[in-house]
């Protein structure tokens, strides 16, 4: 039996079916991506190639998202859906398309599994449901988006969970949260992040009006991966709503000064005083630890830079290249 990743060549896509297939387990990646794999410097992917299975489509498209369901119909187990679009300048510049993927997107995933009697789906969510709530952020916190990204994850959720109240379908949440790390280079990133880790990969001089007291739950990407697949794995669940991060906040002011300490170097960015972001306090991970004995690898921000950084080092020249073709 196989299961299916959603948007399998993405950040968190290739991270979750890297994770699957090294245990063993035999993984479907969709993605429209996939037709250009060679370009996308994941070559962590080819370590366990023998347990993928690569499929291209968009999962806007109903149809083929249909024939790829039908073809594989007797020998798929479960869904993750990480596909999504993300990013508040993503959304701002193209709103319709964007909003349309995370909703529209995720609905068709959902009526494929009916359709196709795929009975275990896992919807990969966000901290953003919770906006700029402070206090501790459990699953039970109420909604609270302050944006359009965060509304589309609520409206995911909200789909998801009433699918599997009204289909039999054992459905599961993981609300991840500010994703970093390996697999993606810093300057394919969103603003911010181009930012902040940007002197990792020699792109310096980022300057912000503001933003440096922002207090953000940074998740590497590994830890993320490994608590999407404790959530899918976990045999049965009496709550339905996972939050996966390191739990820990950190400034966007100490990571500008962290980056610093960890390259030696003056980076030249600097972020003015003030909060940039509308988001609230770290998620609270304690039934996360509790339920699945998931536990972050990389808690501490600067070890997770750290290990950045030795990826960057390691692809950087290689990712470059495949860029220019």
């Amino acid at each position: 039996m196989a299961i299916l990743v959603t948007g399998g060549l993405g950040h968190v896509g290739s991270w979750t079916a890297y994770n699957l297939a090294k245990q063993g387990n035999k993984v479907i990646i969709y993605d429209p991506a996939v037709k250009h794999f060679d370009s996308l410097g994941l070559e962590f992917l080819q370590e366990v190639k023998d347990n993928l299975i690569f499929e291209d489509g968009d999962i806007l498209d109903f149809q083929t998202t249909c024939d790829v369901l039908n073809k594989y119909r007797d020998s798929i187990e479960g869904i993750i859906h990480t596909a999504a679009l993300i990013g508040v300048p993503e959304f701002t510049d193209r709103p319709y398309r964007n909003v349309s993927l995370n909703t529209f997107g995720t609905l068709n995933m959902l009526e494929v599994a009916r359709i196709f009697g795929i009975k275990k789906f896992v919807y990969t969510s966000s901290g953003a449901v919770y906006g700029d709530t402070a206090g501790v952020l459990h699953e039970d916190t109420p909604y609270k988006a302050t944006d359009l990204y965060g509304s589309t994850k609520i409206s995911g959720e909200l789909f998801s969970l009433q699918y599997g109240d009204a289909f039999d379908m054992d459905v599961r949440i993981a609300r991840v949260y500010f994703i970093y790390g390996p697999g993606k280079m810093p300057s394919g990133m969103y603003p911010l992040y181009k930012g902040l880790f940007g002197p990792l990969e020699g792109v310096f001089n980022y300057i912000g009006e503001s933003g440096s007291d922002t207090e953000i739950d940074f998740t590497h990407v590994w830890d993320v991966a490994q608590g999407v697949n404790k959530v899918y794995r976990q045999e049965k669940v009496e709550n339905k709503v996972f939050n996966i991060s390191s739990g820990i906040k950190v400034s966007l002011g100490e990571v500008v000064q962290i980056v610093k300490e960890i390259l030696g170097v003056d980076t030249g960015v600097y972020l003015g005083p003030g909060f940039g972001l509308k988001r609230g306090a770290p998620l609270d991970i304690g039934r996360a630890r509790m339920v699945l004995g998931y536990e972050p690898e990389f808690p501490e921000i600067a070890d997770g830079i750290r290990n950045y950084l030795e990826w960057i080092n390691k692809n950087k020249s290689k990712v470059n290249e495949m860029h220019k073709v």
